[in-house]
């Protein structure tokens, strides 16, 4: 079923492109902070549901294409990478065993990303700038940090490592947003705010626990953030 997805709107971006007529369409590039919301950026340890993400970077890879004077189609690609929060992660469970302390490290950050596919709404300002609208659906998938804890109690004994090795999970996504873009000369200069969502599975989550014993177990995370972007569109 994925596989399907995935190529459908393949074929769809495909097709766009070879069918386009002059200035309907463009293709940009976009960079900029991505800021986690929600359970994502929750530091609850408690919580399973916390994310313990930071503050990251978002790219976007763009093509749209025009129908008619407001009115398109567009796909994205995207990709957010997000820090796991390690001071912070740290300091909670300090907090919880005061008898304790805690040496947390993270060997990889929260990547995430997927291609979706849908309408936009184009709203003239001037001959060369517009305001637009987006509203998009696809699939979407990301990696989970990997992250080591080391303990040592307060009489000095070191407990075994707790690690958990990065787990991957794929499911659908959507992803609304508005910006403007400037026309120049055969470019647009663009600003975006996209808010991403995805509920995820993770299935093939594995590592070692406090006993020093292997395990593997299934969590869910939503994922949801916010992409502020600036980038470069060439449209033809």
């Amino acid at each position: 079923m994925k596989n399907k997805l995935i190529l459908t709107l393949l074929t769809l971006l495909f097709a766009f492109a070879i069918n386009g007529q002059s200035t309907r369409q463009y293709v940009s590039l976009s960079i900029g902070p991505s800021f986690p919301l929600g359970d994502f950026l929750k530091t609850d340890l408690n919580d399973s549901t916390s994310g313990w993400a930071k503050t990251g970077v978002a790219l976007q890879v763009a093509y749209a294409y025009r129908f008619t004077h407001n009115f398109g189609i567009t796909a994205i690609i995207s990709y957010s990478g997000n820090g796991f929060n390690i001071a912070q992660y740290k300091s909670a469970l300090e907090n919880a065993h005061q008898d304790t302390m805690f040496s947390v490290q993270s060997g990889s950050n929260w990547g995430s990303g997927g291609i979706m596919v849908g309408p936009y709404l184009r709203f003239p300002l001037s001959d060369k700038l517009s305001w637009d609208f987006r509203g998009l659906v696809g699939f979407y998938g990301s990696n989970s940090p990997r992250v080591t804890i080391k303990a040592t109690t307060a009489d000095g004994e070191k407990l075994p490592e707790y690690f958990r090795q990065a787990a991957s999970a794929i499911s659908f996504g959507w992803q609304v947003g508005s910006g403007f873009k400037l026309k120049l000369n055969k470019y647009y200069v663009l600003l975006f705010a996209d808010y991403i969502s995805s509920t995820l599975e993770f299935n093939n989550a594995t590592g070692w626990d406090w006993d020093n014993e292997p395990y593997e177990t299934t969590f869910k995370q939503d994922i949801s953030y916010l992409a502020v972007t600036i980038g470069l569109g060439y449209f033809f």
